[in-house]
């Protein structure tokens, strides 16, 4: 065995642990947006429930924005986000690796790595909104469904992106 182990990070449970017991977070628990929140949300949602469970993020992510009644442009614009965080995953971990560097990444808690992965993600595509909003969009998804601390170590990472 190597003397430089990798030292274990205990992570606080975050809320959307929820979906690994089968539990649906409905509408009011935590309170998600319309329009391209809603459709971010459910983004996030569907990656989490992929790595936790195994199931397809694409036809999760369908399942949670028609659940949420999002408009059709907006389910169009979680498919194609999710598509592109499927599709580049490899590439987003590898990116969030090197902007979080004092975490190492097979630690760090599912919803910040899908929140980043969701972030870096739409920063690529033609028809994401402005790096601001992004970077804010995420920070209030790691307050939504992560952990108490999720949200200020999102605000870093994305942080030290977008200077």
């Amino acid at each position: 065995m190597s003397a430089a182990k990798s030292k274990y990070i205990p992570q606080p449970p975050d809320r959307l642990d929820k979906l690994v017991d089968g539990d649906m977070v409905g509408e009011s628990d935590p309170p998600i947006g319309l329009g391209r929140t809603g459709a971010r949300a459910a983004v996030v949602q569907a990656l989490y429930e992929s790595d936790s469970a195994g199931h397809p993020a694409t036809a999760a992510v369908r399942r949670l924005a028609i659940e949420r009644e999002l408009t059709d442009d907006d389910i169009d614009f979680a498919s194609r986000l999710v598509r592109e965080c499927e599709d580049q995953r490899i590439v987003l971990d590898s990116r969030i690796a090197k902007l979080a560097t004092q975490y190492p990444s097979e630690q760090m808690p599912l919803v910040e790595r899908n929140v980043l992965r969701v972030a870096l993600a739409e920063l690529e595509m033609e028809d994401a909104a402005p790096q601001n909003v992004v970077a804010n969009e995420a920070v209030e998804l790691a307050r939504l469904f992560g952990s108490d601390t999720s949200p200020k170590f999102v605000n870093g990472v994305l942080g030290a992106l977008l200077t």
